[in-house]
């Protein structure tokens, strides 16, 4: 299935401060490497601060990047087309999923800087 453009760019602005739609959701899909995992059963989530009054954004847990979509958003984001489709275009052809690269857990490292 192909979709809209304009479809493809709600599904991205629902990336963003999507606390609340991943919470609500027993399913989530990277749009990046890939992963789809129940955020409910997830030990530990990544979540970005963003500037209130906006929900935090999630990071996900195998690549690091922002860009999850949970199942609660009403996406189908388990449309193998519609996550090539939003790859695609967010990422102009440069990711996991255009390269067609397994999914690969990133290794979180805490930074401590100074003033």
């Amino acid at each position: 299935m192909n979709y809209s453009d304009d479809y493809i760019k709600q599904a991205h602005k629902a990336t963003f401060a999507n606390e609340k739609q991943i919470l609500a959701s027993d399913s989530c899909t990277c749009f990046y490497c890939g992963h789809t995992f129940n955020p409910q059963a997830e030990r530990k989530l990544y979540w970005i601060v963003e500037r209130p009054p906006r929900d935090k954004t999630l990071q996900c847990p195998m690549c690091g990047l922002d860009c999850m979509l949970g199942n609660a958003s009403s996406f189908p984001i388990h449309d193998q087309s519609f996550i090539f489709q939003c790859t695609e275009a967010w990422f102009n052809g440069i990711s996991r999923i255009s390269d067609g690269k397994p999914v690969e857990k990133v290794s979180w490292a805490s930074l401590l800087l100074n003033d």
